[in-house]
C-alpha cells in the first residue's frame, strides 16, 4: 500500500507544506513519489509578475519555457524527498489543475493523493480550495489532505482517529489505518456516535427495530452496548498489529462529535471513509466527511470505497 504517491504542487509555501506528511507517509515503504504540476492554458498577458502556472502556451518556445522553469522548481522539492523515497519524478502537464491532476493520477495507478488545502485566508496559485473540492468529487483514490502552515513542524502521525459507524462501507478505512501502523508507537482511537434527531434511523438499523418506532432508553442503551462490543472487536485486530487502541461511544452530531474528540486528544491524523452521493451509510457519509474537513486541524486522509 502507498507504494505510488501523486503531490500536486502549485509553487506556493502553503502546498509545499504538505512535504513532510509525504515524508511521513513513506517512511520505510519504498515508495515512488510522483511530484506535478499543471500550468493553466491561458492567454498572452502583459503582466509586470507573470505567473508561471498561468503562462501562455500558444507558442512552443513559450511551453518549453515554462515546462522547464517549473521542471526546475519540482526538481528541487524532489531532493527533499528523495533520501525516503525509492524514487521521485517530476511531472509537468497543461490544462486545468484538477483535471490534469486526476488524469494524471489514473495514468499512474495511483495509491493516493496527498494535497495541500488551506483555509479562505490562504491565497494560491490554483485557489487550492476549488482544485481540492474537485477532486475529492472525481478521485476514485484516497486523498490525504493537509491543512498546511508555512514553516509547520515535522508531523509524526503517532495518534490516530478513526470514525466508525458499523457499516461495512466506513470499515473500507482500516486497511490504511493497519498500514500507517508503527509497531510500539502508534495509538488509535475508535469512536462511533449514537447521533441524535434525525439519525435516529440510526440507533433504528443498529438495533432491529422497526421503522419509524419511537425507541426508548432502553433501546438507545441496547445501542451503546452494541456499537461498544463492535468497536472492541475491531480494535482487537488493530492490537494485533502492536498498536495501542482506545474505544469511545458518543452522542450527538457525528462531525461535531469527530472534531471535539480529535482536538481533547490532540490527533495527528483522522482516518476516514468518504463515498459520494450513491453510497449508504449510517452516518450519511459525505456529509460527515465534508463537515470534519473543513473543521479538523489536522490533517484527513478520505477514503472511497470501490463500492462507491
Amino acid at each position: 500500500m502507498y507504494g505510488k504517491i501523486v503531490v500536486p504542487l502549485d509553487g506556493s509555501e502553503l502546498a509545499e507544506g504538505v512535504i513532510p506528511h509525504v515524508a511521513e507517509v513513506i517512511r520505510n515503504r519504498g515508495s515512488h513519489v510522483c511530484l506535478l504540476t499543471v500550468a493553466q492554458v491561458a492567454r498572452i498577458t502583459t503582466s509586470v509578475l507573470p505567473d508561471l502556472l498561468s503562462a501562455s502556451s500558444n507558442t512552443r518556445e513559450e511551453r518549453a519555457r515554462v515546462e522547464k522553469e517549473l521542471t526546475t522548481y519540482l526538481r528541487a522539492i524532489a531532493g527533499k524527498l528523495e533520501p525516503a523515497a525509492a524514487e521521485v519524478q517530476v511531472n509537468v502537464r497543461f490544462g486545468r489543475p484538477a483535471d490534469e491532476i486526476l488524469a494524471f493520477a489514473g495514468d499512474a495507478d495511483a495509491d493516493l493523493i496527498v494535497m495541500s488545502s488551506h483555509g479562505r485566508s490562504g491565497i494560491s496559485r490554483w485557489v487550492l480550495g476549488s482544485v481540492v473540492d474537485r477532486v475529492l468529487h472525481g478521485a476514485v483514490y484516497p486523498i490525504l489532505i493537509v491543512h498546511a502552515k508555512p514553516r509547520q513542524a515535522d508531523p509524526t502521525y503517532q495518534h490516530i482517529l478513526v470514525p466508525l459507524d458499523g457499516s461495512e462501507l466506513a470499515e473500507q478505512v482500516l486497511p490504511h489505518v493497519r498500514a500507517l501502523i508503527r509497531p510500539g508507537y502508534t495509538r488509535i482511537d475508535l469512536i462511533s456516535v449514537l447521533a441524535n434527531g434525525f439519525s435516529d434511523r440510526t440507533i433504528t438499523l443498529l438495533t432491529s427495530s422497526p421503522p419509524g418506532l419511537q425507541l426508548s432508553t432502553t433501546a438507545l442503551s441496547k445501542a451503546e452496548v452494541q456499537l461498544t462490543a463492535y468497536l472492541r472487536s475491531v480494535a482487537a485486530t488493530l492490537r494485533e498489529r502492536e498498536a495501542t487502541v482506545n474505544t469511545s461511544v458518543k452522542h450527538g452530531s457525528p462531525a461535531e462529535e469527530i472534531l471535539t474528540h480529535a482536538a481533547e486528544v490532540n490527533a495527528d491524523l483522522i482516518c476516514m471513509t468518504a463515498h459520494g452521493l450513491s453510497g449508504v451509510s449510517r452516518w450519511m457519509y459525505g456529509n460527515v466527511a465534508s463537515k470534519v474537513l473543513q473543521g479538523s486541524h489536522c490533517p484527513v486522509l478520505l477514503v472511497r470505497p470501490p463500492s462507491d
